[in-house]
């Protein structure tokens, strides 16, 4: 039976050849080479057939410069470039003239197919993030390339892929996930449905976050989110439209819902809209929320709402009505103070006016008894 499969070779190797390479058609197709310089994959060449044990290398400089035709110094900067790619980690040696490393030719292949599969989502990033969303479960490479889909072609480098790596050992396949959801949202807001100016920063702005409040699993993510969401309510509820996550209003509202005497979201919005409510003169401040209602309840242990109103109908009603009786009485005193001024005044205007007419009278006064007959 003739055989539908072949090989091809091409054997450059001599009788005395101890190490063979074999670099394959499709592997190179894939971008291996494409990641390396022209001197570095010349240098690499060489350290591939310069192995001593396993994934050990170590090669005397001079006579590895001299059989490249390279400066030593040309050859330790192509060394530097290989170890930036990640394919050998050099170790530490004794001499000057020697360098050695470990090669690592499985994470380079892997980031060889990653990169074949952001070049070939490069006009189909959307489609590579719409089956990511709607995918059970998605492997590192898949979300690598829904995260790397997100920038434009030429920023795709070196540097912003050792950046995403470190991301996928740092966070849960899911929050990875979710991420890519939520930047896909906001580029389709944008009205763009590919990589946009600002799509990354977005990203990376949220992957700042969670490094700063400490994130890494996806329930801390769904913490987070709750706690997000309920501090806007609260926020609403007081009457702030538009404001920024880090402000200090916000920071207040936080702290109402979490920590050891968090509140439930329902019992922070019944404070504030009681708060409201009670506050004739205008907006209650935060310290005027906190001191008469946040803090009572969490001293007092109130957990719902049925506890926080009959709280409300037996302290702060009872001093409400206190207060309302001290104000009508201060103010029927008042008026009766007044009332009784006024009549005082008129009173004394009367006597004056009667003073003043006797006093006429006196002036006018005639003996009769002088004219009698």
């Amino acid at each position: 039976m003739d055989n539908n499969f072949y090989r091809k070779t091409v054997d450059l190797s001599e009788a005395d050849s101890r190490q063979l390479l074999t670099l394959g058609d499709s592997l190179i197709e894939k971008g291996f080479l494409r990641q390396f310089s022209g001197t570095e994959t010349k240098v690499l060449l060489y350290l591939l057939t310069h192995r001593k044990e396993a994934s050990e290398i170590e090669i005397d400089l001079p006579l590895a410069a001299g059989a490249l035709g390279m400066e030593i110094e040309d050859l330790k900067s192509a060394l530097k470039g290989l170890a930036g790619t990640g394919i050998i980690s050099r170790q530490p040696t004794a001499e000057n003239n020697f360098f050695r490393c470990f090669l690592s030719l499985e994470a380079v292949l892997m980031e060889t197919e990653n990169k074949k599969v952001v070049e070939e989502s490069s006009t189909a990033g959307a489609e590579i993030r719409k089956q990511l969303i709607n995918s059970n479960s998605a492997s590192k490479n898949e979300i690598a390339a829904a995260l790397i889909s997100f920038l434009p072609p030429a920023s795709r480098n070196i540097n912003r892929r050792e950046e995403i790596k470190s991301w996928l050992n740092d966070f849960e396949p899911r929050m990875l996930k979710e991420l890519v959801r939520r930047v896909d949202k906001w580029l389709k807001r944008q009205g763009a449905t590919d990589h946009l100016q600002g799509a990354y920063a977005y990203l990376k702005a949220i992957i700042d976050s969670w490094y700063q409040e400490e994130i890494t699993t996806y329930e801390k993510l769904q913490q987070q989110d709750k706690l997000h969401r309920e501090t806007k309510e609260l926020a609403r509820a007081y009457g702030i439209r538009s404001f920024s996550s880090n402000t200090a209003q916000l920071k207040t509202f936080q702290s109402w819902l979490s920590g050891e005497q968090a509140l439930s979201k329902e019992l922070a919005l019944a404070a504030i809209r009681e708060a409201v409510r009670r506050k004739r003169d205008g907006q209650p401040s935060l310290k005027y929320v906190e001191d008469n209602f946040i803090n009572p309840i969490k001293e007092l242990g109130i957990n719902n709402l049925a506890d926080f109103r009959r709280w409300l109908q037996k302290e702060m009603d009872g001093k409400a009505a206190e207060a309302d009786s001290r104000d009508q009485s201060d103010s029927g005193s008042e008026e009766k103070k007044s009332k009784q001024s006024k009549n005082k005044n008129e009173n004394k205007k009367n006597r004056e006016k009667d003073d003043d007419d006797s006093y006429k009278w006196k002036d006018f006064f005639i003996d009769f008894d002088k004219y009698k007959e």
